[in-house]
């Protein structure tokens, strides 16, 4: 497989180090369904498909304008299976978008369940891509096919790719010693009563449930978290592993592990298939330690906002099809660094207090704002009072609606949980205090 030796910086080992040490604008639709009629026309060099998909193949997306900065995209990918050689659907895809410029690191998950046009060949789901590259291209077609697929569909041009399987997820965290995770949102479902039972016999599971709080995940648990689909479905599991990247390099930066990447890059190139070489990583390594929590962005997308629901008409397979304009801005904002998109132009900032029988809730609260895009300034038990609901007060008064809104979505409080306190002297827009409420606010139930 041929290496590209690229210079990369501080972001670029950021965001690497949360996979390696871890683990269409014009498209006619039919108004009633919001589903575009069956073409056989593609404007370009690709391969016109042997019969007609049984949804029009959209034009070429735009691609995202990144002001001139110095960026670099990588496309992590997780298999389904225990080893990533295995013939098997790419279930996780994260675009990691680096920029030098800014020093920010921006992640994206897509849905496995995309239903994309796949270059020389036609509309399939995007978790087949993969293994089409592979029987299209040979070897070399995992990465050859995905980032032609995602250049087409999304703009989004593709720099490197790394992939593993739960095998080497596995070893990594084990590595690690465990994984911690701020849960801030509770999940229940199916578990494996031990690694020795047949995965395949329904006894060898129990009903196991995860209470929002800081928790430390050995490599089974961790799996697990990641790949859990709550009542949210596939759109809760991304926003989870992106999580748990994330954590990872937090974990690992806290650990002093970029001092030993010497020894560690070799080992990692030999779990984690790749198109970077060794020496795009070691040369990352000087710099890893500068980025912070705020620097990163979590972008997610949303069903019926970003994509619809729907059934081919030829097999019935379930499908999400893409809104074109929706994509275009939400891979816009995956380009545009945090430091300049911080909630659409509001930028707000947030304090988070909680008395102390809370505070591990307030850490955890304070985490999910950060991935929301706020500047958070987490102050402990300074000024908390009693709360039985979590409180927010607004001090802009109603100016940063946009922020407000968020916030009482990520927090789960009703409008009867704000105080407008307009202060133009406050020293920030926003003060979190978290009641006793917090826990029992929310919890994901995988479908038994």
């Amino acid at each position: 497989m041929r290496r590209t030796t690229h210079t990369l910086s501080l972001t670029a080992v950021a965001c690497l180090i949360l996979l390696l040490l871890s683990a269409a604008a014009g498209t006619p639709f039919r108004a009633a369904q919001g589903i575009p009629a069956p073409t056989l026309i593609i404007f370009g060099t690709y391969a016109t498909p042997p019969k007609p998909p049984p949804t029009a193949i959209p034009p070429a997306a735009p691609t995202p304008s990144s002001s001139g900065d110095d960026v670099i995209t990588i496309l992590l990918l997780g298999s389904d299976t225990a080893q990533r050689r295995l013939i098997s659907r790419t279930d996780v895809m994260i675009v990691a978008v680096l920029n030098r410029t800014h020093g920010t690191v921006s992640l994206m998950h897509f849905p496995r369940d995309l239903y994309v046009y796949v270059p020389n060949d036609t509309m399939q789901k995007l978790n087949t891509v993969a293994n089409r590259g592979v029987q299209m291209y040979g070897a070399e077609g995992v990465g050859r096919l995905l980032k032609e697929t995602f250049l087409y569909n999304f703009g989004i041009k593709v720099d490197f790719y790394a992939r593993i399987g739960f095998t080497e997820f596995k070893e990594i965290i084990n590595a690690l010693g465990s994984l911690r995770i701020g849960v801030d949102c509770a999940i229940e479902g199916n578990r494996l009563l031990s690694t020795d039972l047949d995965p395949n016999d329904p006894a060898s599971y129990e009903v196991y449930r995860m209470e929002i709080g800081l928790h430390r995940l050995n490599a089974d648990m961790a799996l697990w978290y990641a790949r859990a689909r709550g009542s949210s479905s596939d759109m809760d599991r991304g926003r989870r592993q992106m999580e748990i990247l994330t954590a990872i390099w937090r974990q690992a930066r806290a650990a002093d592990l970029f001092t030993q990447a010497n020894e560690l890059v070799p080992r990692l190139l030999r779990i984690v298939e790749t198109d970077l070489s060794a020496a795009d990583l070691l040369g990352l390594v000087p710099l890893a330690i500068t980025l912070d929590l705020t620097r990163i962005q979590h972008i997610n997308l949303a069903l019926n906002q970003h994509f619809t629901q729907w059934y081919t008409s030829d097999t019935g397979t379930f499908t999400w099809l893409p809104i074109p304009a929706a994509m275009q801005r939400a891979v816009q904002d995956l380009y545009t660094p945090p430091t300049r998109n911080r909630l659409r132009g509001e930028a707000p900032h947030v304090a988070v207090a909680a008395i102390a029988p809370l505070l591990d809730y307030h850490q955890v609260a304070s985490e999910r704002l950060m991935r929301e895009g706020f500047t958070v300034s987490m102050l402990g038990t300074q000024g908390a009072t009693q709360h039985n609901f979590t409180t927010i007060y607004d001090y802009t008064g109603g100016a940063k609606p946009n922020s407000l809104a968020i916030l009482q979505r990520a927090l789960r409080v009703s409008d009867r949980g704000v105080v407008s306190k307009p202060d133009p002297n406050a020293p920030y827009d926003f003060r979190v205090e978290i009641g006793y409420s917090y826990p029992n606010s929310c919890l994901f139930k995988i479908p038994q």
